[in-house]
């Protein structure tokens, strides 16, 4: 299977949410390199960025202004915050089966289209890849499904 791999099926796994289980299974594929997953930056980015927030909120900080404060003044914090992003970095580097996708002029553009759909500009840029590669996009959001010609997996 090839798949583009939206940052809500990393998310369901590693912040154990409703569908980890589901995620496991299909990262697992991707992990042994029976299915090729691609990604973005904006994906890992966003990734990231989420478990930085996560883990900021587990240690208190609960609005993104304070997080972000105290992420740039408290060097235990931004180290404490920062190793989460570092398990994601060894979790994506050990994944056989993933590619590094480039988002092309020709994505952004597709993506100010997609923003009609009811998507936001990031998850209009994901779908703009997956059309481009005219591959499935892997997903638990399902705010892609409104997309037309664009396949919605699982």
């Amino acid at each position: 299977m090839r798949v583009v791999v939206d940052s809500s099926v990393f998310l369901h796994l590693l912040l154990d949410e409703e569908r980890a289980d589901e995620a496991e299974s299909f990262l697992s594929s991707v992990e042994t390199g029976a299915s090729v997953a691609y990604v973005t930056t904006h994906v890992l980015e966003e990734v990231s960025f989420k478990l930085l927030l996560a883990k900021g909120s587990e240690l208190g900080e609960r609005s993104f202004w304070s997080f972000k404060r105290r992420f740039v003044r408290d060097d235990e914090f931004r180290r404490e915050c920062l190793s989460t992003v570092a398990v994601f970095r060894d979790y994506v580097l050990s994944l056989r089966g993933l590619t590094l996708e480039g988002v092309t002029l020709g994505d952004w553009e597709k993506s100010l289209e997609l923003t009609g759909h009811g998507l936001l500009p990031s998850d209009a840029l994901l779908a703009a890849v997956a059309l481009r590669l005219n591959v499935p996009l892997y997903t638990f959001d399902s705010d892609f499904r409104r997309v037309p010609g664009l396949e919605v997996k699982p």
